[in-house]
């Protein structure tokens, strides 16, 4: 198997034995770095600091993003790795175009963007899709066709399926996270689940239940339409129904959250319950408009680092989004939109693949894969039951307009057969 991170120094500022200093401005404080970072030649691809040039290199993903719920900022923050890419050699040599399909969350649709972006297109490889459906619709057809996906997950076919992983554990494990955080925080009696209405949208509280099960707690799932409109009285039922001392585990996007958050700061009810949630709301724009009332206040689930870490692969993120995107935020999607595509690019220039067999056979090949943004490396598996290579977090609370660790990495609880299958699979191979 390919062990790339060891080819292409994943952990360090040096990109393929170019000696590219990252520079002490580019360890800014949380959020975009210092316009003086804009000027800093940047450890990405080949890190030459000379434009690609050629026939490009064709990158697909599948999104969703319509009112409401909007998973864009992965894959534009993917588009700004691959400008910086682009503008220091490429993949050996050649330009990455990133050509994204948005599903508008019809099933229709998300089959017609596969076919365009295989059959018409012609892309090496489907890596850095944010979708609700387009692992359920499409898992067969990417099988069918040797097409080895790296996904941000959302719904349970994109951890089921040998011929798709994602970077993160997506709102399923990522919610039961955040309710163990609220468990061991004192939470009684009762567990509440809110979460956007979408297809698929009780896998994401499943897991909730399992942990209010397993603590003899009550749990109830709560739908709601999305966009919030009416945060405040979403936030005063959820707290009625969780109780004094219950907890309330939001699993949506940053809006949704943060329409909740400011609702519930509106009715006073902050203090009333145990307030937990999924990843998404590990986004800056969140802390930032949540105010100091919500300092320490919410048990976020981070399955990814700290926001302000002064890791490499950190601190060129904040660099990049610096330099090419101002306007995308600095959060968790955009973290994993950046880590699929910096291990892409770092998996075809140690390949040197140029078709789509050889670059499927190479995303599947990747074990090992160190970085700064995971608790631990991270491989493709490609194991029958399926993949979760991300299963251990962090939990972060808001502090000031930005996040601190509240529990550093640990490893979730494996309630489900597929869990339970990786963590076997992960002991068997010394994975750890």
């Amino acid at each position: 198997m390919l062990n790339v991170s060891r080819k292409v120094g994943a952990r360090t500022a040096v990109a393929l034995g170019a000696s590219v200093a990252l520079g002490v401005s580019l360890f800014a404080p949380i959020g975009h770095a210092s316009a003086a970072t804009a000027a800093t030649k940047m450890a990405c691809g080949l890190g030459s600091g000379k434009k690609a040039t050629g026939a490009p290199i064709k990158i697909g993903a599948i999104i969703t993003s319509i009112p409401g719920i909007d998973f864009s900022d992965g894959t534009k923050t993917e588009a700004a790795f691959y400008k910086c890419v682009n503008d220091n050699g490429g993949i050996n040599g050649r330009p990455v175009q990133l050509i994204v399909e948005n599903d508008e969350l019809d099933p229709a649709k998300a089959g017609a963007a596969a076919t365009k972006l295989i059959e018409q297109d012609k892309v090496l490889a489907m890596a850095g899709g944010f979708s609700i459906i387009d692992c359920p619709v499409n898992q067969k057809y990417y099988a069918s066709k040797g097409y080895n996906v790296i996904v941000a997950g959302v719904p349970a076919e994109c951890f089921g399926s040998p011929n798709i992983a994602a970077v993160n554990m997506g709102p399923h494990y990522s919610a039961q996270g955040a309710a163990e955080a609220a468990v061991r925080a004192g939470a009684k009696g009762k567990i509440v689940h809110v979460t956007p209405k979408a297809p698929g949208s009780e896998y994401n509280g499943s897991s909730v239940k399992t942990i209010a099960d397993n603590n003899k707690m009550g749990f109830e799932d709560v739908e709601v339409d999305a966009p919030i409109k009416d945060g405040a009285a979403l936030a005063r039922s959820l707290v009625d129904k969780a109780g004094k001392g219950g907890a309330v585990v939001i699993t949506a996007t940053p809006p949704n959250a943060l329409a909740i958050m400011l609702g519930a700061k509106d009715q006073g009810v902050i203090k009333d319950v145990i307030w937990a949630s999924a990843t998404p709301a590990n986004d800056l724009s969140v802390a930032k408009a949540a105010g100091p009332d919500w300092n320490g206040k919410i048990l976020i689930n981070a399955e990814l680092a700290l926001l302000d870490s002064t890791g490499p692969d950190m601190t060129l993120y904040r660099a990049i989004m610096a330099k090419y995107d101002t306007k995308t935020p600095i959060g968790s999607f955009g973290q994993m939109g950046f880590l699929i595509a910096k291990m892409v690019t770092d998996t075809m220039i140690a390949s040197k693949a140029t078709t789509p067999v050889a670059a499927n056979a190479a995303i599947k090949a990747i074990k090992n894969y160190k970085n700064d943004i995971v608790c631990k490396p991270w491989y493709y598996g490609g194991l029958a039951g399926g993949n979760v290579p991300n299963n251990w977090d962090r939990t972060v609370v808001p502090q000031d307009g930005g996040f601190k660790l509240k529990e550093d990495c640990f490893a979730i609880t494996a309630t489900d057969p597929v869990l339970t299958a990786v963590r076997s699979f992960e002991k068997a191979n010394g994975i750890k």
